[in-house]
């Protein structure tokens, strides 16, 4: 019973940070689509290159 609960207990620990890091990714995207939104036309390849050279 106890190893049950154990194991359950590791289960949720790594659903959590897989959430978690899902969670920071979609931030990530949406900080993308902000600053390229924010950016003249001319510059939004640069802005966009700079997202992904820091993802």
């Amino acid at each position: 019973m106890e190893a049950s609960i154990a194991a359950l207990q590791k289960g949720g620990d790594v659903l959590f940070l897989l959430l978690g890091a899902v969670m920071v990714f979609a931030m990530h995207a949406g900080f993308a689509f902000l600053e390229v939104g924010s950016v003249r036309k001319k510059s939004q390849i640069n802005a966009f290159s700079k997202i992904l050279t820091d993802w």
